[in-house]
């Protein structure tokens, strides 16, 4: 069933208003309210004391007027008694300044104590509703990550760290072994003396840094799977979410990992946020969409979907009559199953004043309330959809978290770089899947493998065996130059154990940085190439790209190579739209 509704938060407001709102809001042509993701100390006022009356008297109320309910666990604010008695559970951050109360998401999420709480909450939560009809849904916490939250060097994160590795290499000589640390004299004789990588003077050893990524992913995975587990041992009838937020692909996190705990996925909507001079490009926007779509490769919610202009101190841009009506409509054309308009009033108070809603605190409805009714009397009508795409862009958390740890190119962005070969098929209106790099990959015509520089034994095999049985693969710049260690590979040409699928090796590499381009060739016209320019000489490859006045001497930008029944394209730049576009003509030629 699809669900269309609002944010509502009468704690804000109190209950003189709720009548009338929910009146407001079922002329609207909502059926739903999502409620209480901030209220933590409404639930609990005092630690160990519970009063669920307010929300219960707003569920009755919501009944009466025939809306259904999407409850959340509030864990994303705590109340100022948990953090008197336990200031403990604050983050905090890489120059090691505590986060003080009274902001969001101050919180470490992997504090034992913390998390002991939260689930608490979960369990009183869920046992207190689990019969209520109205509510369809349970949400848990809020926007994992968000703000800077997805990274903590608290003393209780170094002990989980620690742990962490304990229990992953056993041995601290194997641990030595692979990360090298015969370098700048860090070998370790214990795992208590392993430090989490906070700024020094120089870096830190990159198996160092991508082992506490993939311990914040745990660390995230953890935690959110103790809240769906908490609410699932009282309340077995309704479905457990958590709405992730944008930009989440940046986050030291995997959120197709944290997605396997949920029932379903939620994804908060903000083509625009506070301090940007316009909205994201229409690409951009349909590729954060379908992000979120992958992450559990179902239909899913938007939980937070903006009709009014937002932002905390700095607001910018706003959006134009039929703008947010129109962001709307499209992400239903992209899986979404229901979606909730963030939010129906904003708040005079605190410190989201000027994150406006779909009324402003004139109470007065205008424009923006009847385009919100405009938009539920046609979502109405569009049928729930879930596209499948022919062609797939592979995200690997490993590979993305060693880019974002060492870029090797101040212009590099792993999200623009997505976004460029999502580009291609958007504007072919090609559906285009985002997935994670251990599915199956089978099923699509065309895979896109953006900076892979990670690749396991077992992924190359299923690379060369997808390439093999007719599939298209595209790999680009950086592809298999490391180890799962994060290191490079002594005496394997890049990139490493894969000339027999791209037919080419990398004979000299660079980056390009900041206002660099390198001239390229594609057949007559004339493009460029950035952020890397990696020299390939051809073993049994065709040539596509060349560079034109290479310093280096007469290699490739570009080859493909057919392999058994597929083809597999290698890029050694990032290159404009001019080449990528005869490029993807190229690529896609006979499949469409």
């Amino acid at each position: 069933m699809r669900y269309l509704g609002v944010d509502y938060y009468p704690e804000q407001w109190g209950m003189e208003h709720v009548d009338e709102d929910l009146k407001d809001i079922v002329e609207l042509g909502a059926n739903l309210i999502r409620i209480a993701d901030f209220a933590w100390d409404r639930f609990e006022p005092k630690d160990g004391e519970y009063d669920f009356s307010f929300f219960d008297e707003v569920i009755e109320k919501a009944k009466a007027h025939g809306l259904k309910v999407m409850m959340c666990v509030p864990t994303a604010t705590m109340p100022a008694w948990l953090h008197e008695s336990h200031p403990e559970v604050m983050n905090v951050d890489e120059k090691g300044y505590g986060q003080p109360y009274g902001a969001r998401r101050g919180y470490c999420y992997g504090n034992e104590y913390y998390i002991s709480k939260a689930v608490a909450l979960a369990e009183k939560l869920a046992d207190h509703y689990k019969d209520e009809e109205a509510i369809v849904a349970w949400q848990v916490d809020n926007e994992l990550g968000h703000e800077g939250s997805d990274v903590c060097y608290c003393d209780s994160c170094q002990k989980r760290f620690v742990s962490y590795l304990e229990e992953k290499y056993k041995n601290i000589d194997e641990l030595n072994e692979r990360w090298g640390t015969c370098f700048w004299s860090q070998t370790y004789s214990d795992f208590k003396q392993i430090p989490l990588p906070k700024p020094a003077f120089t870096p830190h050893n990159p198996s160092l840094r991508l082992e506490y990524y993939r311990f914040r992913n745990k660390t995230a995975v953890d935690y959110i799977k103790a809240l769906c587990d908490a609410v699932r041992r009282y309340d077995k009838k309704h479905p457990v979410t958590h709405d992730f937020e944008g930009g989440i692909i940046n986050k030291a996190f995997s959120p197709f990992d944290v997605a396997k705990t949920l029932d379903f996925v939620s994804y908060n909507n903000y083509p625009v946020w506070g301090g940007q001079k316009t909205p994201l490009s229409e690409e951009e926007l349909a590729f954060s969409v379908d992000f979120a779509r992958g992450f559990k490769g179902e239909k899913f919610w938007v939980t937070e979907s903006i009709m009014g202009q937002q932002g905390h101190n700095d607001i910018g841009y706003a959006p134009k009559p039929e703008e947010a009506k129109k962001w709307a409509l499209s992400s239903l054309d992209q899986g979404v199953e229901s979606l909730i308009f963030f939010r129906y009033r904003g708040y005079i108070k605190g410190a989201e004043q000027f994150c406006f809603g779909i009324v402003d605190a004139d109470n007065v409805k205008r424009r923006k309330y009847y385009e919100t009714r405009s938009f539920f009397e046609e979502a109405k009508k569009k049928p729930v959809v879930e596209p499948k795409g022919d062609v797939c862009i592979v995200y690997d958390y490993d590979s993305k978290s060693s880019m974002a740890i060492q870029r090797q190119s101040d212009v590099f962005s792993y999200e623009k770089e997505c976004v460029k070969f999502y580009s291609q098929f958007y504007h072919r209106k090609i559906v285009c899947d985002i997935v994670d790099s251990s599915k199956d990959l089978s099923g699509y015509k065309v895979a896109v493998l953006p900076y892979m520089i990670i690749m396991s034994d077992a992924f190359k095999k299923k690379l060369k065996d997808y390439v093999a049985n007719g599939g298209i693969a595209i790999l680009t710049a950086r592809s298999a130059w490391k180890d799962t260690d994060n290191n490079l590979i002594f005496g394997k040409r890049l990139p490493v154990d894969l000339e027999d699928l791209c037919g080419c090796m990398i004979e000299e590499h660079e980056s390009l940085l900041e206002g660099q381009k390198t001239v390229c060739r594609y057949g007559e016209s004339i493009g460029f190439g950035s952020v890397f320019e990696e020299s390939l000489k051809l073993t049994t490859a065709k040539e596509l790209i060349s560079y034109k006045d290479n310093a280096y001497g007469d290699y490739a930008a570009a080859c493909v190579q057919e392999y058994g029944k597929g083809r597999c394209y290698y890029l050694g730049s990032s290159f404009d739209e001019t080449i990528l576009n005869l490029l993807f003509d190229d690529v896609l030629k006979g499949l469409f």
